[in-house]
């Protein structure tokens, strides 16, 4: 086999490319009891074998076989905190084990310093030879080991097999640093250049040189012939974007090069579904500052895809270069909503056509039969679901919407009559109840997961009574009663004092989506009602917290493409079907729930969603959280006050502005570069440590105090350029318009326009341990244009002095804040904690609350939550 070589330097002392095979995935069918990081580390250690388990060296696109299952060697390259991050999502337990090779090339043979951090167990072999094995869990950062090795003269292959034990979304990563070599000198980016930038490129010879460098370098072999070309290639793709994140059917999908490409190459560019299907694709040449319209995915259906560039067929097919750069972006094919239309019976239609024509699994099934469109009714589709249901691999509300299918189509003459069987003996068999065997307790203690196991053990112990549960051989009867008694529990606590999942969405899609059902179905009056009146506050929380249809709230947890585009919320189709707002998207489960249900909301609900035309200061708490929002016909800014700063982060959402679906800015403390929602705080979601915030109407200070080992050492905006109408920046703020809505955002480290890799023209970067940003939002009625704006912001007084801030809003209010003390507005203290539980202009009410009173100049409403007393508002 011939081969040659991908050249590159050590960055910041790390292994930041890799060759990487894997990851083997194999399934864990007989699941031990316990839970956690042992349970993880007992079945590691019962798959773990001593050999690296396989032979022969690596080389990019050559095969390997392990234990009869053949995979590839392909090149990885690391992100900014130098992790190799092959995070994935398993719904059922797996065992996984990844090979990364690569060889450190040394002018002459030394001692050094091995640092090895990784979630899961690993070992390293250095020239063949066993040097370390370290076995621990983790899941929230790596675990680091470090050892010594002996570094020959010449190549030093060195491989670390990673391992890890999967159940649903957990991280895996590693990262390898190795100190004590000398620095770079930065030859090889000079030669490589100079290779570039003429005919060399396409010699095979150069990449195949052996001769030893003055400096310690990382090859990695390849079988292909022009490894020059391929990472030339890498170098100029890597400074090309792709405008946007959430594309609809008619709009284009344009790609931009960076106005200071340093280089020229022809390409082709496509948009390629997850099985690498091409849908469109267009041919350039890189330009610098050039763009290119890859086309209008009108042919494409609705789903997640890849923007892919890649050499043109010669070199890709002929020459076989086959470098490519994937770009995700989002396709949705209905317009986003910012305004009521139509009536709800329309928007019901709506909302069901689009399911049953774009939506998979259960709850599309389920909206072709609410459609009476029962030739499309696909069976196999719904046997896969109860068959993923036995095999653990389905998630709770797949339960769910067999039961619907149950009480609502079974009977009905059409339905294919062999899956009522299958149907019955899969909710039978089902684990009901934190204490039935082999339940995860951590799953339980989730809000949106208790109250959808109560829902389906009521309506499943309601449907069949007298039959055994296969987990415990109680009657229906019994797990009935039982789980009525839970839930009365849950509502009326829920009711009293709100949701500790504050404004998540997907919990709350999840918690209407059982509510709908208790509501519809479930023959205990006193559940129903009292189901009834806490839709209609869950449903009120949305409204308070929303601007056009985006539930743009600080959320306990959110999905990270969510935070990056309100289209793509799990409560969006449940706004646009309730009042107008919003957009279709791939989730399913609510809005198909709440079309199909008999629930009526309040229509003062939707005329406190949708009526924007005065200025809204809410005050909320929420078990845990103190909370407030502003908002106006222009903008909203929301945030969590004063919550755990300097406390490790989970998925907490601080804060954001919103401006409209795409133009939303908020700034987190990432705890790594993936956006992998497998990572409980990753790049855009949660904060590495949490920050101190408050917020006084339209101006928001945040204050963050990074430890001093931290991994990446910034605080970062989410500030989407191309969502904007115009952007500015200007004396260290960055200006933002978005129709008659502005934004000012400043941070004490200074910021910068991150203008390539996966946060280009999205992403301001702030480095440094100590920063304070600061977030004021205003709007033409209050500020003319946005210079005007601008004007008005630069003249305001300002003083940060470490983490304390001196700030004279352009309205006048003289602000003072910082990691300790109150937050003071003209000199008087303003609260932090011990809010009410809702404080604004349509109700009031204390915490814990036996009822609430909502009011407007056309509706009132009551709420009563009294278990005595339950009845639903009027």
């Amino acid at each position: 086999m011939s081969v040659a070589y991908l050249k590159y330097e050590l960055s910041d002392s790390y292994v930041h490319h890799w060759l990487v095979a894997g990851p083997q995935a194999t399934p864990v069918d007989d699941l031990p009891s316990g839970e956690g990081a042992d349970l993880r580390l007992e079945i590691a250690r019962r798959y773990h074998e001593e050999g690296p388990g396989f032979t022969g060296r690596p080389a990019e696109r050559a095969s390997v076989v392990v234990d009869g299952t053949e995979l590839t060697w392909r090149y990885v390259q690391c992100q900014d905190d130098h992790l190799l991050d092959l995070t994935g999502f398993y719904p059922a337990p797996h065992y996984l084990r990844s090979w990364a090779y690569a060889e450190v090339v040394c002018p002459a043979a030394q001692e050094a310093t091995f640092v090895l951090a990784a979630y899961g167990p690993a070992d390293v072999w250095i020239n063949d030879r066993h040097v370390h094995r370290q076995e621990h869990c983790c899941e929230r950062e790596p675990a680091s080991a470090s050892f010594s090795g002996a570094l020959e003269q010449g190549h030093n292959r060195v491989l670390v097999r990673l391992e890890a034990v999967v159940i649903g979304a957990c991280p895996y990563a590693m990262a390898l640093r190795i100190d004590g070599l000398p620095a770079s000198s930065g030859a090889l980016a000079r030669e490589q250049q100079e290779i570039w930038s003429g005919h060399e490129v396409f010699q095979p010879g150069v990449d195949t040189d052996a001769t030893l460098p003055d400096d310690v370098r990382v090859y990695l072999p390849t079988v292909a012939p022009l490894a020059s070309r391929q990472q030339m290639l890498a170098h100029i793709f890597d400074q090309a974007r792709v405008a946007g994140y959430v594309h609809h059917k008619a709009n284009e999908v344009i790609v931009h090069w960076d106005r200071d490409l340093d280089l020229k190459c022809h390409y082709t560019v496509s948009i390629q579904d997850d099985q690498k299907r091409i849908y469109v694709e267009a041919n350039g040449e890189a330009e610098p500052g050039e763009t290119i319209d890859v086309g209008h995915p009108a042919r494409i259906w609705e789903g997640a895809y890849d923007v892919v560039l890649r050499p043109r067929g010669l070199e890709w097919y002929e020459q076989n270069t086959r470098y490519e750069k994937r770009v995700p972006i989002h396709v949705l094919d209905n317009p986003y909503s910012d305004a009521l239309y139509g009536s709800f019976a329309a928007r019901r239609t709506e909302a069901l056509d689009h399911a049953a024509k774009r939506g998979r699994g259960v709850f599309a099934e389920i909206a072709k039969m609410a459609l009476d469109r029962w030739d499309d009714v696909d069976p196999d589709a719904l046997t896969a679901t109860i068959e993923t249901i036995r095999q653990h691999s389905a998630g709770i509300d797949q339960v769910m919407g067999l039961l619907s299918i149950v009480y609502r189509y079974q009977d009905a003459a059409a339905f294919p009559e062999a899956l009522g069987p299958a149907i019955e003996e899969c909710l039978l068999g089902q684990k009901y109840g934190c204490d039935a065997p082999g339940q995860d307790t951590a799953s339980c203690e989730a809000e949106s997961y208790s109250i959808t196991v109560h829902t389906c053990e009521i309506l499943t112990g309601q449907r069949y009574p007298d039959q055994p549960f296969a987990h415990t051989g109680r009657t229906g009867q019994w797990h009935r009663e039982r789980a009525e008694r839970q839930t009365l529990e849950w509502l009326q606590e829920r009711g009293a004092m709100g949701l500790a999942d504050w404004d998540a969405p997907d919990s709350f899609e999840q918690i209407l989506a059982a509510l709908s059902l208790l509501v519809d179905l479930c023959e205990n009056e006193q559940v129903q009602e009292l189901a009834a009146v806490l839709m209609d506050k869950v449903l009120l929380t949305i409204a308070l917290n929303s601007f056009k249809g985006v539930f743009g709230s600080t959320h306990r947890r959110a999905g990270t493409s969510a935070l990056k585009s309100g289209q793509l919320e799990a409560t969006s189709g449940i706004t646009r079907l309730l009042w107008g707002m919003g957009v279709w998207n791939h989730h399913a489960t609510g809005v198909v729930s709440l079309a199909r249900s008999d629930y009526e909301m309040p229509l003062i609900v939707a005329d406190i969603a949708v009526n924007l035309a005065n200025e809204m200061w809410n005050r909320e708490h929420h078990p845990g959280v103190n909370k407030v929002t502003y908002r106006t016909s222009d903008y909203m800014l929301c945030s969590a006050q004063d919550y755990h700063p300097g406390q490790q982060g989970d998925q907490e959402h601080i804060w954001q502005a919103t401006m409209g679906p795409d133009a939303v800015v908020f700034v987190n403390h990432p705890s790594c570069m993936s956006e992998a929602d497998a990572h409980r705080a990753n790049f855009w979601r949660g904060n590495s440590v949490l920050p101190r915030v408050a917020q006084w109407k339209d101006a928001l200070v945040a204050v963050h105090k990074l430890p001093e080992n931290d991994r990446l050492g910034f605080t970062h905006a989410h500030f989407p350029v191309d969502a904007f109408d115009e952007h500015v920046l200007l004396d260290g703020w960055a200006f933002a318009r978005k129709g008659s809505a502005f934004l000012a955002l400043y941070a004490s480290q200074g910021t910068e326009l991150v203008r390539r890799g996966s946060g280009a023209y999205r992403e301001l970067r702030s480095y440094g341990q100590e920063n304070v940003w600061l977030c004021l939002v205003g709007r033409e009625s209050t500020d003319g244009s946005l210079q005007g704006f601008m004007r008005k912001v630069l003249k305001a007084a300002l003083k940060v002095q470490g983490l304390d801030v001196r700030w004279s809003t352009p309205r006048g209010d003289k602000v003072s804040f910082g990691w300790e003390g109150p937050l003071s507005v003209n000199g008087e203290t303003q609260p932090l904690t011990g809010f009410k539980h809702y404080d604004n202009p349509f109700c009031t009410v204390d915490s814990p609350a036996t009822q609430i009173e909502i009011r407007t100049d056309g509706y009132l409403m009551r709420l009563n939550f009294s278990p005595d007393d339950t009845e639903p508002g009027p």
